[in-house]
């Protein structure tokens, strides 16, 4: 049995399946491309399939981790390319290895957001706004969690990597919490920015993308 860590893109209108119609994607691929993969034991076997770090609706990204197991003498180059051939072309395996890090490991997520100018808008208006509203001490929003919401500090959780003016709106790129112990959502900060901003001035986010899934050290995710 050979352990694999397959990193996959997810692009264009795949962004639009949700994270579970894309776990019954791939166990559809790995039916069609006969690619032998482990199944669970007990009662109700079913094909082993891991996500490390489930991607939000309408995100974007290049960097997403799929693990599996192969039951069989295939290669994992082999299997990589059955499984893209089957796989819709803005759904790829881009790289397949032997995992080295744990799910445990993941600390960080990279993201990078464009905020959209209102119609005769100056995108120097949003930028001002965006540094206005970062500014603050402290965001505080409401966080849904398992034993129901919390309050969550935004500006202590949000470290800004960079921030470019664009002629028609504005480029974000956030490190945000994420992994089994702490996972912030950059929506909720774009959410809490967004209700503050008035409607002539932004209508929102256009376009959002994960760029790197990191571990605590900050080295990515492997």
């Amino acid at each position: 049995m050979t352990p694999v860590r397959a990193t996959f893109e997810k692009r264009r209108r795949a962004k639009y399946i949700s994270h579970l119609d894309l776990m019954r994607c791939m166990q559809r691929a790995f039916r069609r491309a006969e690619v032998p993969i482990w199944f669970t034991e007990g009662f109700n076997p079913h094909a082993y399939l891991m996500f490390p770090l489930a991607l939000s609706l309408g995100y974007e990204s290049g960097c997403e981790c799929m693990d599996f197991r192969l039951d069989g003498e295939m290669s994992m180059q082999t299997a990589m390319q059955r499984l893209n051939a089957v796989l819709p072309e803005d759904l790829q395996l881009l790289h397949v290895a032997a995992p080295v890090r744990k799910h445990t490991d993941i600390a960080f997520a990279d993201y990078r957001l464009c905020l959209d100018c209102a119609e005769g808008t100056k995108a120097e208006d949003l930028r001002a706004a965006w540094d206005a509203f970062f500014a603050q001490p402290e965001i505080l929003v409401e966080k849904k969690t398992k034993r129901g919401t919390a309050m969550v500090d935004l500006k202590a959780s949000a470290e800004v990597l960079m921030t470019q003016t664009l002629e028609d709106g504005l480029w974000l790129k956030l490190r945000m919490p994420a992994g089994t112990s702490v996972n912030v959502n950059p929506s909720l900060l774009m959410d809490a920015f967004t209700a503050q901003l008035p409607e002539n001035i932004g209508t929102g986010m256009l376009h959002a993308e994960r760029l790197a899934i990191l571990c605590a050290d900050k080295t990515e995710f492997v």
